[in-house]
């Protein structure tokens, strides 16, 4: 550890069961898209897609988090929490969108 750094220890439980509703999310909109009718299907779809790979993004972010050391996660922390403002939008957005 470098001189002058401390430990700053990230508490990842909050992300963590995040991703997890999130991921309900996406399966619920998904769900939505089976039952649309094909325009509105193939919308829905891309949205999941593209929402997927943001979730698939901050989940690999998080286990990043998780093993970084102790002053690069408070660094590391500010990255993934802007992450999860833009995913936590765009579910948002995708939700209201498809209700």
């Amino acid at each position: 550890m470098e001189e002058g750094k401390k430990d700053v220890p990230v508490k990842t439980e909050k992300f963590e069961e995040q991703l997890k509703e999130w991921g309900v999310d996406l399966e619920k909109l998904k769900s939505r898209a089976n039952k649309a009718k094909t325009d509105v299907k193939a919308e829905i779809d891309r949205e999941v897609s593209a929402l997927r790979a943001k979730l698939n993004e901050a989940e690999k972010k998080l286990e990043e988090l998780k093993t970084a050391g102790g002053a690069a996660s408070g660094e590391m922390k500010k990255g993934i929490e802007n992450a999860w403002s833009e995913l936590k939008m765009a579910l948002d957005s995708a939700k209201s969108k498809f209700k």
